[in-house]
């Protein structure tokens, strides 16, 4: 399936999704929510979610080898760059956006930059699984839930430990890939294994145990003030719950985010919000007031996001050039 069939099922299935959700949930009673939210509640909602990005910055850095570091700055306009393409193309294509658009400020190959992110990818995934372990050990929740909450838990724990493995030992997945492309054609081989090197070159982190393991210590705050945000979030949308249940939506939503998602997640995050949030008792009703607070919110970053892709001289009707089959060596 190419990349046009798939952006338009993808958008397809969310506006389903969408529909699902606003024929089940009384809108009225979500509109009665917003009129009486308590607005004063988006300031620090706002500030978590900025803090969210500043952090994923920080430990971003820790991904690029020490001898060649990248400024703060580059990074956090990157990061925001990549979440704008995030909402508003969809299908994780922010991840490609800011791995090309660091490797033309940088000079740094972009699948090299995709293997950061990759490994980025790799303690979020990590760390969201010990927070649903924590959930489960210390939350009460529906069997079915927990279920197929542990189930996940163990997939995703197993399929950590084994890229954890491969990539601190490159030479294992090298010889992998080798054993691959043996049966393709001599010039894809070699292309292929070109990106795998570049690739490598962006893991390379891993075997400095040091920066790995504070990029990973990082990954914890890091989604903890997201949770932070929803907490206040929903203070907004008049639900009553504590700071812990926040974690739960935290972790589901941003685990299907690594699954292709329809342009500004739509369907995909209503739907994700009232049914982790309906574990707790919370309404429907209230949960779509908490999404579309959510949404207004992120339009702070979006635009500050689309102002820097606009800087570096596109737009939405243009496209960064290059990508991995044309990059400059290291």
């Amino acid at each position: 399936m190419n990349s046009k069939k798939r952006f338009a099922l993808v958008t397809i299935i969310g506006v389903v999704l969408l529909a699902l959700v606003l024929w089940r949930v009384d809108l009225r009673e979500m509109i009665e929510t917003l009129r009486a939210a308590e607005y004063a509640f988006l300031l620090p909602a706002l500030a978590a979610q900025m803090g969210f990005f500043l952090v994923k910055a920080l430990r971003w850095r820790y991904l690029f080898p020490a001898d060649r570091p990248i400024g703060f700055g580059t990074l956090f306009s990157a990061t925001l760059i990549g979440y704008f393409g995030n909402q508003i193309i969809g299908a994780s294509s922010g991840e490609v956006l800011r791995s090309i658009v660091l490797g033309q400020k940088e000079s740094w190959s972009k699948s090299a930059t995709l293997g950061t992110v990759f490994v980025e990818k790799m303690w979020d995934v990590l760390v969201l699984c010990l927070f649903l372990l924590a959930i489960l050990w210390i939350m009460v929740l529906p069997p079915l839930v927990q279920t197929i909450g542990e189930a996940g838990v163990l997939v995703l724990l197993v399929g950590a430990a084994i890229l954890v493995l491969l990539l601190a030992r490159p030479d294992w997945a090298t010889k992998l890939v080798r054993l691959i492309t043996t049966r393709l054609s001599t010039g894809l081989a070699q292309r292929v294994e070109g990106i795998l090197e570049r690739f490598i070159l962006g893991v390379r982190p891993l075997q400095n145990w040091r920066r790995s393991v504070l990029a990973l210590v990082l990954t914890v705050p890091m989604w903890l003030l997201l949770a932070v945000s929803f907490y206040f979030l929903g203070r907004a949308a008049l639900i009553d719950l504590s700071f812990a249940p926040y974690i739960f939506p935290v972790v589901v939503i941003a685990l299907a985010a690594s699954i292709p998602n329809p342009p500004w997640n739509v369907g995909m995050l209503e739907i994700l919000s009232i049914t982790t949030l309906g574990v707790f008792g919370v309404s429907g009703s209230q949960a779509l007031a908490f999404v579309v607070l959510m949404r207004a919110m992120r339009l702070v970053p979006i635009l500050w996001g689309y102002l820097l892709f606009s800087r570096e001289g596109y737009g939405l009707r243009s496209r960064p050039q290059g990508g991995l089959e044309a990059e400059h060596p290291q």
